[in-house]
């Protein structure tokens, strides 16, 4: 979960995180329901960029996330953005409440991947089948087993930046399957013109396709798909992202 982070994500994610993929992705799916202005929960919202691309397309939408300073941002954002006063609830997706059911709920960016354990991804699919509108539309992706067992592990990535750096260091984590950590190591320029350096570590875990379509349809979901990286194509040996939409009966 980021905490101090939160306020340098944008600056250091502008050119990485696929944002118009993702819009483009959750419209098309939202186009085949046929629903009037669908009301979406953007679970994981993360500081408010989808939700506030979502929100100039017309959609009516709530945002959801278990960092306090995600949303922050998030709310900053979207109020000069959309001129509007934000809906933005701080929640574990495992506990989700809403005040009333939506059409759908998108879990994007491997929100769903800071799950650690199966219980708590078992009890998110229950939560979000409880929240959705009969016929709901639940939109989320994860990384793929590939991603995290080789691609990650080992792996230092650096942003530099005049005013924000980062330097990312990722380790796999023998004892359990599927699981990566990132140390993250933060560096903001002051007004003064030094810098302020400070560190997060993050946990994300992931696990195999069939679990999580096993997962989904006891939670009672339907018409579940799966496929990969931004296509409309079944995922691959060599696929990084894996898509899942799942209807509730």
């Amino acid at each position: 979960m980021y905490g101090n982070g939160s306020r340098l994500y944008d600056d250091l994610m502008e050119d990485e995180a696929p944002y118009r993929q993702w819009l483009a992705w959750t419209s098309a799916h939202l186009d085949e329901m046929n629903v009037p202005a669908p009301m979406i929960a953007d679970v994981g919202c993360g500081t408010g960029t989808l939700m506030s691309m979502l929100l100039s397309q017309g959609y009516d939408v709530q945002g959801i996330d278990y960092s306090q300073e995600m949303l922050a941002v998030a709310d900053e954002k979207i109020r000069a953005h959309n001129n509007v006063t934000p809906h933005l609830r701080a929640q574990h997706m495992s506990y989700l409440q809403l005040e009333k059911q939506v059409d759908a709920i998108t879990v994007f960016c491997d929100a769903l991947n800071y799950l650690y354990d199966e219980e708590e991804v078992r009890k998110a699919f229950r939560a979000f089948y409880e929240h959705l509108t009969s016929g709901g539309c639940l939109l989320f992706d994860v990384h793929s087993l590939l991603k995290i067992q080789h691609h990650f592990p080992d792996r230092t990535y650096g942003d530099a930046d005049t005013n924000v750096s980062m330097i990312l260091n990722s380790f796999s984590v023998d004892e359990v399957p599927g699981v990566v950590e990132h140390e993250l190591t933060f560096f903001e320029r002051l007004p003064n013109g030094d810098y302020r350096r400070f560190d997060e570590l993050h946990r994300q875990r992931t696990f195999s396709i069939t679990d999580y379509k096993q997962w989904l349809q006891a939670a009672g979901f339907q018409h579940i798909e799966v496929t990969a990286d931004f296509t409309t194509q079944p995922p691959q040996a060599d696929s990084e992202r894996i898509f899942f939409s799942a209807r509730k009966s």
